[in-house]
């Protein structure tokens, strides 16, 4: 069976925008997901198909490129497809566009499987392995390499994990990551800028009654910003990620 991609369609909601009127990244990450979902479903993938065998998809890097965000009640088309799979990796690309056929944002991401019961990355199963990976459009530049490291916060927050921040898989859901590592910035940054691009890593996960330590500081670059969140308990990575804005 040949990897087809999908399309999904959502509306923008009064309760997934910012003080502009415009979609928060958080919210668009959660239009990619949900699309990515519908198209697993399709092909059999899904992760409750991964939940029978006590394993489940877990995200491990995302890059995001936005060119313009949407508006209250605007209609966007989220298009995405298995861009390629290499070791116990699957790579999926999206597209987001607008009822016009405004190309808004893309973002490339990688997934591996964990096993639920031992809360370990374990091989892409034989039902995974056996579909034909053949892109239905040209694969994005996926990001790889490492991320520069935070030396020293310049910001910081201290964040429990509460109830609503967990999903499915029982750990934190990756969109609230986002959430937080952006939350944790100045707020002439959010208020006097946008962001334009995030590469984000996930390392390590975080569960109910945790509590975790969102840190930033600037990049070296102009406009840019190193983040991580790490466990306040263990002390461990959990999340790294970079940030660019734009005025």
């Amino acid at each position: 069976m040949k990897a087809v991609g999908g399309s999904s369609q959502f509306t923008v909601r009064a309760s997934e925008i910012d003080y502009r009127g415009q979609a928060t990244l958080p919210a668009l990450v959660s239009y990619m997901h949900e699309a990515a979902w519908d198209n697993t479903v399709a092909l059999g993938i899904s992760l409750y198909d991964l939940l029978q065998h006590d394993m489940t998809w877990v995200l491990q890097r995302m890059r995001v490129e936005m060119f313009r965000y949407p508006g209250h009640s605007e209609k966007v088309t989220v298009e995405t497809w298995a861009s390629g799979r290499e070791r116990i990796f699957l790579h999926r690309d999206f597209r987001i566009y607008s009822a016009e056929r405004e190309l808004l944002g893309q973002a490339t991401s990688v997934w591996l499987v964990m096993d639920m019961v031992k809360r370990q990355l374990v091989s892409l199963p034989g039902f995974i392995t056996d579909l034909e990976v053949v892109p239905t459009q040209e694969p994005l530049p996926f990001a790889k390499g490492k991320l520069p490291p935070l030396q020293e916060a310049i910001y910081e927050q201290q964040i429990p994990v509460r109830w609503h921040d967990i999903d499915l898989n029982r750990h934190v859901t990756n969109t609230r990551y986002l959430q937080w590592a952006l939350d944790t910035l100045p707020l002439e940054v959010l208020e006097q800028k946008q962001l334009r691009e995030v590469d984000i890593i996930f390392r390590a996960e975080a569960l109910l009654g945790d509590t975790v330590v969102s840190a930033v500081a600037p990049g070296d670059e102009q406009d840019a910003y190193l983040h991580q969140l790490s466990s306040q308990e263990t002390g461990k990575e959990l999340v790294q990620a970079m940030t660019k804005w734009r005025s």
